[in-house]
């Protein structure tokens, strides 16, 4: 390799800021296996606490996502080398989808209990 050139490669394990995506990866593939689960066996999800409900965790969850991936951004424009690649811009779609996914679980919810 030729002196002065650098090599950066990134993913969502990896600095800078790795512990935001990595709980950003942990919380959509809990929010995943919580919705297909079900669906998928026989396995029902347990009881949640009286004034929880499933859609409250969704929403939450898919919001507690982008705000993480909004901390993972605001740590890769902190690093003098490299930057946004094309998948941090998919993982953003991503967590948007999430999030309003929960907001539509948590909407329906609340009109069903109206």
């Amino acid at each position: 390799m030729e002196e002065g050139w650098h090599s950066v490669s990134e993913n969502g394990w990896g600095q800078p800021g790795s512990i935001w995506s990595i709980l950003a990866i942990f919380i959509s593939v809990g929010l995943a296996a919580v919705t297909l689960v079900p669906k998928l066996t026989t396995i029902a999800m347990p009881a949640l606490p009286e004034s929880v409900t499933w859609g409250m965790v969704h929403g939450g969850g898919g919001a507690l996502v982008v705000v993480l991936m909004l901390l993972k951004a605001w740590r890769i424009s902190a690093v003098p080398v490299g930057g946004f690649g094309i998948g941090f811009f998919i993982a953003i779609v991503a967590a948007a989808a999430i999030a309003y996914g929960g907001y539509l679980l948590y909407s329906e919810e609340k009109a069903r209990a109206a």
